[in-house]
């Protein structure tokens, strides 16, 4: 069932099948950004709306625009291929770069340049590698490669044809204020995240589990800061909110001195349950409808929130397994 969804390919903005998120977040990112532009001639207020109207508009063009770049069709493509490849190590499965090819395909929709991309991307590799065993150098080139088949796609797809019928979808963006709430409740979830963390880390008795809490904490800090970004963007007042006693009451960690009482496997079922505690209000975000550029860096840090919950599950199996 799970296979069926991705195959289906659903529209960012509008649930349909047979979508094309990689154009609908490339028209996005361009598309914010010319309406912010119109939008300033109103003043702030409207430049604020004019980038979410515009994200919506240019997501629409990007994915008309785009309609051969498919997630699922450059899977398919590269598993045909992938062996063929200069870059291709004997003996690899499929498997082992099938990661760095959609890391290629999703950079090429936040970046237009490889150059300035790549930094980025090497850093990226470690949360987003899964079960590959590829090091950066390995997996670099299939990435590369991925990127320059969508660029050529892009580049040859009639994107100037498409916008005219795009900027008559309307605005299905929903309400901006209701937007700004719901980034302010994920910042405030970060916030939550970054606290719990690190009051694990400090009770963890292992030095690596001290590290992955540390980790996580700072990638709950990261997110936190990308999210504020998408307010200000919107209009919206950055959210600061999140504390000790803010964490407990929405569940995420037990207070200290209970903590303090916890052995590693029990430091890691509070973890769990505040990570369960972060994917539902992530899900129930994603129910809003949110501008297309807005919604891919929400669908992102799920997908990295879903990768976390998964390690810290893991690594709880193996101390009850053990105990």
């Amino acid at each position: 069932m799970a296979a069926e969804e991705r195959d289906l390919n659903r529209d960012p903005i509008t649930d349909e099948p047979g979508a094309h998120p990689v154009g609908t977040g490339i028209g996005a990112t361009g598309g914010a950004v010319a309406g912010a532009t119109v939008g300033a001639i109103g003043g702030p207020i409207g430049m604020a709306v004019g980038g979410v109207v515009g994200a919506v508009v240019g997501g629409l063009a990007g994915k008309a625009a785009a309609e051969s770049v498919n997630p699922t069709a450059e899977e398919a493509y590269w598993r045909d291929n992938y062996s063929r490849e200069p870059y291709y190590e004997s003996g690899r499965a499929f498997d082992e770069y099938a990661p760095a090819y959609r890391l290629g395909v999703t950079g090429r929709t936040r970046y237009d340049s490889w150059d300035l991309a790549e930094p980025s991307l090497a850093s990226e590799w470690e949360s987003t590698r899964g079960g590959s065993s590829l090091s950066w150098p390995q997996a670099k080139n299939a990435s590369r490669a991925a990127w320059n088949r969508v660029d050529t796609t892009l580049k040859t797809g009639g994107a100037a044809a498409a916008v005219g019928k795009a900027q008559s979808a309307g605005n299905m963006s929903g309400d901006t204020d209701d937007v700004v709430d719901a980034l302010q409740d994920l910042v405030e979830c970060c916030k939550d995240g970054e606290y719990g963390f690190r009051a694990c880390a400090e009770q963890a008795k292992r030095s690596d589990l001290k590290s992955t809490f540390l980790q996580r904490a700072d990638d709950c800090r990261s997110a936190a800061q990308e999210l504020n970004e998408q307010i200000r963007s919107l209009g919206g007042s950055i959210e600061e909110h999140g504390s000790a006693m803010g964490a407990l009451h929405r569940g995420w960690v037990a207070v200290k001195a209970t903590l303090s009482t916890y052995d590693d496997k029990a430091v890691l079922e509070e973890c769990e349950r505040g990570e369960d505690n972060a994917k539902a209000r992530y899900a129930k975000a994603l129910k809003q409808p949110l501008p297309a550029a807005v919604k891919l860096v929400v669908e992102r840090q799920m997908q990295g929130l879903q990768r976390n919950h998964d390690q810290v599950k893991m690594l709880r199996d193996q101390f009850r397994a053990a105990s």
